[in-house]
């Protein structure tokens, strides 16, 4: 047996008890703040859906416009959410894939998707970031065109917020984003849309129930691929500037009321287009009755680009109404109401009299998520739209009746 020299002062050391001790503490202590936590949320679903009116077609259409049509389509497709966290870091990815399938009309067959990540980053106490990231494509939406012919849209969000915290009550952000849309089809690539956004400042939180913040906006629009013609009033780009005040009110732990009050000019470099100056803004209650009863109404007017030849953007003055009920652990019910009307500016007057294009549109939707077992659903919806117009074939009706079912399955690792 090999023998250490004497002169290396080793000798065995036994473990004294307080030795011992130590490490089964280190061993079953938590793990540090640096650990880091992930969770994978895979789900399936499959739909089976009637639409009485897949091309949002007039109930009298004119010669060589659509007709009403009605189809019935299955849809199926899966998706994930994985989230990561670090101590106050997160990141959140989320990816849906959807094959829809038409029995009739079978050139209307797409596959969809929608792809997010969300970033939520913090350093100390004081500053928070949020990067947000989202493209998604899909089906053409019928209810701004007299065709029948199927194209695809694809559009891209991209924000990123900055926060400051001065003081306990005081806070600063910035925040930048853009959005872009792109249509597959030539004809539609005309509304194509690319708008950035700026947004800078201030809000005072008196306590936990309270807020108020005052914010100036910029936003950029260009639409790249139109031509316009000197003369015909129709927009290449607009700058777009709104002063907005936000409030937030708790009044109650059953009640909430979130208001946001802007003044808006939209500005355009063509001496022909129509600008606008007016007030903006977005007024909302919500009252929880009872643990299982939410009640939701809200007002709001805004401006938003539309697929319209004979205008340039739409104003929007709006009334919604909504009510979610939990009758049980397994069954919540779900019902709203909205009616939107939609003033056309920018026009050179495209009704029989030479007045400007106005829609009224009326919507209701009523569901349920009945979960008879543990992660798994079924989501019954039924869904009526309406809307009144002066232009010609803009007026339609459609009612959808669908059910879904839905299997998620949930892990985490730490």
């Amino acid at each position: 047996m090999a023998m250490l020299p004497a002169s290396s002062g080793t000798s065995s050391v036994r473990p004294s008890a307080s030795s011992a001790w130590v490490l089964a503490a280190l061993l079953v202590a938590p793990a540090p703040a640096w650990a880091l936590s992930l969770e994978l949320k895979p789900s399936v679903h499959a739909e089976l859906r009637y639409d009485d009116n897949i091309f949002r077609a007039s109930e009298t259409p004119s010669a060589g416009a659509a007709s009403k049509v009605g189809d019935a389509l299955s849809q199926y497709g899966a998706g994930a959410r994985l989230t990561l966290r670090h101590s106050l870091q997160s990141l959140e990815l989320r990816g849906e894939f959807d094959q829809v399938d038409y029995r009739e009309q079978s050139q209307l067959d797409h596959q969809r998707y929608r792809l997010a990540a969300e970033a939520r980053l913090a350093y100390g106490s004081d500053w928070r970031a949020d990067l947000k990231a989202e493209r998604q494509r899909r089906l053409e939406n019928f209810a701004y065109r007299d065709d029948t012919q199927p194209g695809f849209v694809r559009l891209d969000n991209a924000s990123a917020e900055l926060r400051y915290a001065l003081t306990p009550r005081w806070s600063a952000s910035a925040k930048a984003d853009r959005y872009a849309s792109r249509a597959s089809l030539l004809s539609s690539q005309d509304y194509d849309l690319t708008e950035t956004g700026v947004e800078a400042g201030g809000q005072y939180r008196r306590d936990g129930y309270s807020s108020l913040g005052l914010y100036l906006r910029q936003v950029e629009g260009e639409f790249p691929n139109r031509v316009v013609v000197a003369g015909d009033g129709r927009e290449k780009d607009y700058r777009q500037r709104s002063l907005i005040l936000r409030a937030g009110y708790t009044p109650s732990g059953l009640s909430d009321l979130a208001a946001q009050l802007g003044y808006t000019q939209r500005r355009h470099t063509q001496a022909d287009v129509e600008d606008f100056s007016g007030f903006t803004g977005r007024l909302a209650y919500s009252r929880r009755l009872s643990g299982r009863t939410r009640l939701k109404a809200e007002v709001y007017r805004d401006l938003f680009y539309v697929e319209e030849v004979n205008a340039n953007y739409v104003e929007n003055l709006g009334l919604s109404l909504s009510a979610d009920w939990r009758y049980s652990v397994k069954l919540a019910l779900a019902a709203a109401l909205e009616r939107v009307q939609s003033d056309y500016r920018g026009s050179s007057g495209i009704a029989s009299l030479g007045e400007a294009r106005s829609d009224d549109l009326l919507r209701l939707s009523l569901g349920a998520d009945y979960q008879p077992f543990y992660r798994f659903s079924i989501l019954p919806e039924y869904r009526y739209e309406r809307r009144g117009s002066n232009a010609l074939n803009s007026d339609y009706r459609d009612s959808i009746v669908g059910i879904d079912f839905s299997y998620r399955y949930g892990a985490a690792w730490d």
